[in-house]
């Protein structure tokens, strides 16, 4: 399968993490540059410490933001830790996933922190990319719908116009983002904030995870995305960055992962295989 030796010869190695013990494993390598903190997976004095703590680590400390915004959430919102970015302690680097938080990155011009634009957003044609330009996008993730020959045109399309492009290697896929919980459906309200599964029909089990800080749901793929093991294509695509995804892998598992352990289980996603 091939292990993350050639990947991190290519580009900055990132991850996003959503638990504690994440963290713990992820600070033990060197070269993780950047760490994403998911902000719905954390509580803000959560964010705020283990934000320290990467820091203190001499990697930047970035947040990922949430999926489904509302006007009635509590605590900050993104444009909150925008304007935090000020100060030296912030956050460096964020995660734009939803066109409100585009809308808000207008309120800063003269930004004191970085931005990616993610692939939960549109960007599957030139008229979109060149909207997200329009907007201030200064890099992009490659849309994970697309096969290797729509990503190889994806980046000599940002590189055309010296925006630079992140690469998402590893990471559970979502399926569905729902604003219904499935928790609350079958048990009633918890506010667990944890991770439940659904059984599909050729009966596996994909991970539920329940984001109740802000009140929604993200159901994953069973099989985990990996394009370790793919370095040749990888390179073609000269992706400035590459990122690993963590959501219900735990602290030894991401342990094993970067210390070289073959995946058992995994899919190319549309990597080799398109969508109709």
């Amino acid at each position: 399968m091939g292990s993350i030796d050639g990947i991190k010869e290519l580009g900055e190695i990132r991850v996003s993490i959503e638990r504690g013990e994440q963290l713990r494993a992820v600070l033990q390598f060197p070269f993780i540059k950047g760490i994403y903190l998911d902000e719905g997976a954390f509580s803000e004095e959560e964010l705020l410490k283990y934000r320290g703590e990467i820091q203190n680590s001499g990697k930047w400390a970035g947040l990922r933001f949430r999926r489904i915004q509302r006007r009635e959430d509590r605590g900050r919102s993104p444009k909150d830790w925008m304007e935090e970015a000020k100060n030296e302690e912030g956050f460096r680097h964020f995660l734009l996933r939803t066109l409100d938080q585009v809308a808000m990155l207008q309120d800063f011009p003269d930004r004191q922190f970085s931005t990616c634009f993610d692939y939960t957003l549109y960007s599957y044609n030139q008229a979109a990319m060149e909207v997200w330009e329009s907007l201030g996008a200064k890099e992009m993730c490659f849309p994970i719908e697309f096969r290797f020959q729509e990503d190889m045109a994806f980046s000599e399309w940002a590189r055309s116009r010296g925006i630079s492009t992140e690469l998402l290697c590893y990471g559970h896929l979502p399926m569905m983002v729902s604003a219904n919980c499935i928790e609350k459906t079958r048990n009633g309200c918890t506010g667990g904030n944890n991770v439940v599964s659904l059984q599909d029909r050729q009966n596996k089990s994909m991970p539920v995870r329940l984001y109740c800080k802000y009140c929604y749901n993200q159901i994953y793929n069973s099989d985990v995305l990996s394009l370790l093991g793919l370095e040749k294509e990888v390179e073609r695509l000269g992706a400035s960055s590459f990122r690993f995804d963590f959501t219900v892998e735990s602290e030894k598992e991401i342990l094993e992962l970067f210390q070289g352990r073959p995946l058992k289980q995994f899919t190319r996603g549309h990597f080799h295989k398109g969508i109709e």
